[in-house]
Protein backbone atom coordinates (compact mmCIF):
# COMPACT_ATOMS: atom_id res chain seq x y z
CA UNK A 1 0.00 0.00 0.00
CA UNK A 2 1.26 3.52 -0.81
CA UNK A 3 0.31 4.88 2.62
CA UNK A 4 2.27 2.13 4.37
CA UNK A 5 5.36 2.87 2.29
CA UNK A 6 5.11 6.53 3.16
CA UNK A 7 4.71 5.81 6.88
CA UNK A 8 7.75 3.56 6.79
CA UNK A 9 9.73 6.21 4.89
CA UNK A 10 9.17 8.75 7.67
CA UNK A 11 11.33 6.61 9.97
CA UNK A 12 14.09 6.17 7.40
CA UNK A 13 17.43 7.95 7.68
CA UNK A 14 17.56 11.60 6.70
CA UNK A 15 18.81 10.93 3.19
CA UNK A 16 16.99 13.93 1.77
CA UNK A 17 18.55 17.30 2.53
CA UNK A 18 18.31 20.42 0.33
CA UNK A 19 19.24 23.81 1.73
CA UNK A 20 15.89 25.46 1.14
CA UNK A 21 15.24 26.92 4.59
CA UNK A 22 13.92 30.42 4.07
CA UNK A 23 14.43 31.21 7.71
CA UNK A 24 17.42 33.41 8.42
CA UNK A 25 18.98 30.82 10.66
CA UNK A 26 19.28 28.43 7.73
CA UNK A 27 21.48 30.73 5.71
CA UNK A 28 24.54 29.22 7.32
CA UNK A 29 23.74 25.94 5.58
CA UNK A 30 25.34 27.44 2.48
CA UNK A 31 28.79 26.65 3.84
CA UNK A 32 30.59 24.32 1.44
CA UNK A 33 30.88 21.48 3.94
CA UNK A 34 27.14 21.62 4.75
CA UNK A 35 25.65 22.46 1.38
CA UNK A 36 23.13 19.86 0.28
CA UNK A 37 21.80 21.62 -2.82
CA UNK A 38 22.52 20.29 -6.25
CA UNK A 39 23.02 22.68 -9.17
CA UNK A 40 20.99 25.90 -8.98
CA UNK A 41 19.47 26.66 -12.37
CA UNK A 42 16.85 28.95 -13.83
CA UNK A 43 13.96 28.31 -16.19
CA UNK A 44 14.85 29.32 -19.74
CA UNK A 45 11.34 30.37 -20.79
CA UNK A 46 12.01 33.99 -19.87
CA UNK A 47 15.40 34.01 -21.62
CA UNK A 48 14.22 32.76 -25.02
CA UNK A 49 14.79 36.18 -26.58
CA UNK A 50 18.55 35.85 -25.95
CA UNK A 51 21.08 34.06 -28.12
CA UNK A 52 22.62 30.92 -26.67
CA UNK A 53 25.86 32.78 -25.93
CA UNK A 54 23.91 35.57 -24.22
CA UNK A 55 22.05 33.00 -22.10
CA UNK A 56 25.36 31.50 -20.99
CA UNK A 57 26.72 34.94 -20.12
CA UNK A 58 23.58 35.78 -18.13
CA UNK A 59 23.83 32.54 -16.15
CA UNK A 60 27.46 33.16 -15.31
CA UNK A 61 26.89 36.77 -14.29
CA UNK A 62 24.02 35.83 -11.97
CA UNK A 63 25.59 32.79 -10.33
CA UNK A 64 23.44 30.09 -11.87
CA UNK A 65 25.08 26.71 -12.35
CA UNK A 66 23.00 25.98 -15.40
CA UNK A 67 19.73 26.11 -17.23
CA UNK A 68 16.36 24.42 -17.46
CA UNK A 69 16.09 24.76 -21.23
CA UNK A 70 12.85 24.75 -23.21
CA UNK A 71 12.94 22.10 -25.94
CA UNK A 72 9.35 22.30 -27.08
CA UNK A 73 7.24 24.12 -29.62
CA UNK A 74 8.11 27.81 -29.41
CA UNK A 75 11.03 27.14 -27.05
CA UNK A 76 14.75 27.85 -27.08
CA UNK A 77 15.13 24.72 -29.18
CA UNK A 78 12.38 23.63 -31.56
CA UNK A 79 12.03 19.83 -31.27
CA UNK A 80 12.25 19.45 -35.06
CA UNK A 81 15.71 21.08 -34.89
CA UNK A 82 16.97 19.24 -31.81
CA UNK A 83 19.91 17.54 -33.53
CA UNK A 84 21.19 20.88 -34.82
CA UNK A 85 20.36 23.31 -32.02
CA UNK A 86 20.50 21.51 -28.67
CA UNK A 87 24.23 20.75 -29.06
CA UNK A 88 24.79 24.45 -29.83
CA UNK A 89 23.02 25.46 -26.62
CA UNK A 90 24.95 22.90 -24.56
CA UNK A 91 28.25 24.04 -26.07
CA UNK A 92 27.49 27.72 -25.46
CA UNK A 93 26.83 27.00 -21.79
CA UNK A 94 29.87 24.76 -21.54
CA UNK A 95 32.06 27.65 -22.70
CA UNK A 96 31.02 29.44 -19.50
CA UNK A 97 31.27 26.31 -17.35
CA UNK A 98 27.45 25.99 -17.17
CA UNK A 99 25.25 23.01 -17.96
CA UNK A 100 21.79 22.14 -19.22
CA UNK A 101 20.47 20.19 -16.24
CA UNK A 102 16.91 19.72 -17.45
CA UNK A 103 14.95 20.23 -20.64
CA UNK A 104 11.25 21.06 -20.61
CA UNK A 105 9.52 19.14 -23.39
CA UNK A 106 6.22 18.19 -25.01
CA UNK A 107 6.92 14.49 -24.33
CA UNK A 108 4.20 12.38 -22.74
CA UNK A 109 4.87 8.88 -24.02
CA UNK A 110 7.51 7.03 -26.03
CA UNK A 111 5.61 6.35 -29.24
CA UNK A 112 6.11 9.72 -30.96
CA UNK A 113 9.20 9.63 -33.24
CA UNK A 114 9.92 13.28 -32.44
CA UNK A 115 9.91 12.50 -28.72
CA UNK A 116 12.34 9.67 -29.39
CA UNK A 117 14.66 12.06 -31.23
CA UNK A 118 14.62 14.56 -28.36
CA UNK A 119 15.35 11.85 -25.80
CA UNK A 120 18.16 10.35 -27.88
CA UNK A 121 19.89 13.69 -28.53
CA UNK A 122 19.54 14.96 -24.95
CA UNK A 123 20.81 11.68 -23.54
CA UNK A 124 23.79 11.73 -25.90
CA UNK A 125 24.68 15.22 -24.65
CA UNK A 126 24.69 14.06 -21.04
CA UNK A 127 21.53 15.92 -20.01
CA UNK A 128 20.16 14.16 -16.94
CA UNK A 129 16.45 15.00 -17.00
CA UNK A 130 13.55 16.01 -19.21
CA UNK A 131 10.29 17.38 -17.87
CA UNK A 132 7.25 15.72 -19.37
CA UNK A 133 4.20 17.51 -20.74
CA UNK A 134 1.08 17.39 -18.62
CA UNK A 135 -1.76 14.93 -18.79
CA UNK A 136 -5.25 16.40 -18.54
CA UNK A 137 -8.53 15.06 -17.24
CA UNK A 138 -11.82 15.13 -19.11
CA UNK A 139 -14.17 16.00 -16.24
CA UNK A 140 -17.10 14.41 -18.06
CA UNK A 141 -15.44 10.99 -17.83
CA UNK A 142 -14.53 8.79 -14.83
CA UNK A 143 -11.40 10.27 -13.30
CA UNK A 144 -9.77 7.12 -11.93
CA UNK A 145 -10.05 5.31 -15.26
CA UNK A 146 -8.27 8.19 -16.97
CA UNK A 147 -5.56 8.22 -14.32
CA UNK A 148 -4.88 4.53 -14.87
CA UNK A 149 -4.69 5.11 -18.64
CA UNK A 150 -2.11 7.85 -18.09
CA UNK A 151 -0.18 5.64 -15.66
CA UNK A 152 0.12 2.96 -18.32
CA UNK A 153 1.61 5.58 -20.63
CA UNK A 154 4.17 6.46 -17.95
CA UNK A 155 5.04 2.79 -17.54
CA UNK A 156 5.61 2.46 -21.29
CA UNK A 157 7.85 5.53 -21.17
CA UNK A 158 9.79 4.01 -18.27
CA UNK A 159 10.31 0.83 -20.27
CA UNK A 160 11.56 2.87 -23.23
CA UNK A 161 14.00 4.79 -21.03
CA UNK A 162 15.67 1.59 -19.84
CA UNK A 163 18.25 2.01 -22.63
CA UNK A 164 19.09 5.61 -21.68
CA UNK A 165 20.64 7.48 -18.79
CA UNK A 166 18.22 10.42 -18.99
CA UNK A 167 15.13 10.33 -16.74
CA UNK A 168 11.65 11.75 -17.29
CA UNK A 169 10.12 13.99 -14.61
CA UNK A 170 6.47 14.83 -14.01
CA UNK A 171 5.69 18.12 -12.27
CA UNK A 172 2.84 18.85 -9.89
CA UNK A 173 0.92 21.84 -11.21
CA UNK A 174 -2.30 23.64 -10.28
CA UNK A 175 -5.60 23.67 -12.09
CA UNK A 176 -8.92 21.84 -12.27
CA UNK A 177 -8.00 19.48 -15.12
CA UNK A 178 -4.29 18.80 -14.67
CA UNK A 179 -3.17 15.35 -13.58
CA UNK A 180 -0.87 15.78 -10.58
CA UNK A 181 -2.39 18.94 -9.15
CA UNK A 182 -3.55 17.11 -6.04
CA UNK A 183 -0.21 15.22 -5.74
CA UNK A 184 -2.14 12.13 -4.66
CA UNK A 185 -2.70 11.43 -8.34
CA UNK A 186 0.89 12.38 -9.15
CA UNK A 187 1.95 9.67 -6.73
CA UNK A 188 -0.33 7.12 -8.35
CA UNK A 189 0.76 8.21 -11.83
CA UNK A 190 4.36 7.27 -11.03
CA UNK A 191 3.54 4.09 -9.13
CA UNK A 192 5.39 1.13 -10.61
CA UNK A 193 7.86 3.18 -12.68
CA UNK A 194 11.52 2.80 -11.61
CA UNK A 195 12.64 5.99 -9.87
CA UNK A 196 15.73 6.28 -12.03
CA UNK A 197 13.60 6.39 -15.19
CA UNK A 198 10.49 8.43 -14.33
CA UNK A 199 10.29 10.55 -11.17
CA UNK A 200 8.78 13.79 -9.86
CA UNK A 201 9.36 17.52 -9.86
CA UNK A 202 8.05 19.18 -6.68
CA UNK A 203 6.86 22.75 -7.26
CA UNK A 204 6.44 24.65 -3.98
CA UNK A 205 4.19 27.29 -5.56
CA UNK A 206 1.70 24.87 -7.06
CA UNK A 207 1.76 22.63 -3.98
CA UNK A 208 0.77 25.64 -1.88
CA UNK A 209 -1.98 26.73 -4.28
CA UNK A 210 -3.56 23.28 -4.32
CA UNK A 211 -2.63 22.10 -0.83
CA UNK A 212 -3.73 24.98 1.35
CA UNK A 213 -2.71 23.82 4.81
CA UNK A 214 -2.12 20.19 3.80
CA UNK A 215 1.22 20.74 2.07
CA UNK A 216 3.23 18.95 4.83
CA UNK A 217 1.28 15.79 4.02
CA UNK A 218 1.53 16.31 0.26
CA UNK A 219 5.30 16.76 0.46
CA UNK A 220 5.70 13.58 2.46
CA UNK A 221 3.46 11.75 0.04
CA UNK A 222 5.76 12.41 -2.93
CA UNK A 223 9.18 13.19 -1.45
CA UNK A 224 10.76 9.80 -2.13
CA UNK A 225 10.05 10.26 -5.86
CA UNK A 226 11.32 13.85 -6.15
CA UNK A 227 14.47 14.53 -8.19
CA UNK A 228 14.02 18.25 -8.90
CA UNK A 229 12.68 21.21 -6.89
CA UNK A 230 10.96 24.25 -8.42
CA UNK A 231 10.92 27.49 -6.41
CA UNK A 232 8.59 30.41 -7.13
CA UNK A 233 5.91 32.37 -5.27
CA UNK A 234 2.34 33.70 -5.57
CA UNK A 235 -0.35 35.58 -3.68
CA UNK A 236 -4.12 35.36 -3.73
CA UNK A 237 -5.99 38.15 -5.51
CA UNK A 238 -9.53 37.27 -4.60
CA UNK A 239 -9.91 33.72 -5.91
CA UNK A 240 -7.07 34.02 -8.40
CA UNK A 241 -3.47 32.96 -7.74
CA UNK A 242 -1.14 35.69 -9.02
CA UNK A 243 2.61 35.16 -9.44
CA UNK A 244 4.83 37.50 -7.40
CA UNK A 245 8.55 37.92 -6.64
CA UNK A 246 10.14 35.23 -4.53
CA UNK A 247 9.58 35.80 -0.82
CA UNK A 248 6.67 38.21 -1.37
CA UNK A 249 3.82 35.72 -1.44
CA UNK A 250 2.04 32.79 0.15
CA UNK A 251 4.68 30.07 -0.03
CA UNK A 252 5.33 29.29 3.63
CA UNK A 253 8.99 29.39 4.69
CA UNK A 254 8.21 26.30 6.77
CA UNK A 255 7.65 24.31 3.58
CA UNK A 256 11.14 25.27 2.47
CA UNK A 257 12.43 24.35 5.93
CA UNK A 258 10.86 20.89 5.68
CA UNK A 259 12.33 20.32 2.21
CA UNK A 260 15.69 21.46 3.56
CA UNK A 261 15.50 18.71 6.15
CA UNK A 262 14.28 15.90 3.95
CA UNK A 263 15.31 16.13 0.30
CA UNK A 264 17.98 13.89 -1.20
CA UNK A 265 21.43 15.44 -1.23
CA UNK A 266 22.37 16.85 -4.61
CA UNK A 267 18.81 17.41 -5.83
CA UNK A 268 18.86 20.32 -8.32
CA UNK A 269 16.77 23.45 -7.77
CA UNK A 270 15.24 25.48 -10.58
CA UNK A 271 14.26 29.09 -9.99
CA UNK A 272 11.10 30.00 -11.90
CA UNK A 273 10.40 33.69 -12.39
CA UNK A 274 6.81 33.74 -13.64
CA UNK A 275 5.47 37.24 -12.89
CA UNK A 276 6.75 39.07 -16.00
CA UNK A 277 5.28 38.22 -19.42
CA UNK A 278 7.87 36.26 -21.38
CA UNK A 279 5.91 36.71 -24.61
CA UNK A 280 6.36 40.50 -24.78
CA UNK A 281 9.67 41.43 -26.49
CA UNK A 282 9.51 44.91 -24.99
CA UNK A 283 9.91 43.36 -21.52
CA UNK A 284 13.28 41.78 -22.21
CA UNK A 285 15.12 43.93 -19.68
CA UNK A 286 12.32 43.56 -17.13
CA UNK A 287 12.46 39.77 -17.41
CA UNK A 288 16.20 39.71 -16.87
CA UNK A 289 16.06 42.10 -13.93
CA UNK A 290 13.29 40.07 -12.28
CA UNK A 291 15.35 36.88 -12.54
CA UNK A 292 18.35 38.73 -11.08
CA UNK A 293 16.22 39.95 -8.17
CA UNK A 294 14.81 36.51 -7.45
CA UNK A 295 18.30 34.99 -7.62
CA UNK A 296 19.48 37.51 -5.03
CA UNK A 297 16.50 36.66 -2.82
CA UNK A 298 17.25 32.96 -3.20
CA UNK A 299 20.81 33.64 -2.09
CA UNK A 300 19.66 35.50 1.00
CA UNK A 301 17.13 32.80 1.84
CA UNK A 302 19.44 29.86 1.40
CA UNK A 303 22.93 31.24 1.80
CA UNK A 304 23.86 29.97 -1.67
Amino acid sequence: MVVTAIEEDVSMNRRQLLGLGALAGLAGAGRTEDRRLGPIVTFGKHLQFLSYDEVAEFLEENDFDGLEATVRKGGQVEPENVERDLPKLVEALKSRDRTVELITTDIRGPEDPLAQRVIRVADGLGIRFFRMAYFRYDLDRPVLEQLETHRRTVLRLADYLADFRIAGLYQNHSGSRLVGASIWDQRRLLDGAPKDRVAAVFDVRHATVEGGESWPLLWRLIRDRVRFIYVKDFRWDGRKAVNVPLGKGQVDPELLHIIHAEITQGTPLSLHMEYVDHRDPSKKAENMEAIRADRATLGRMLGV
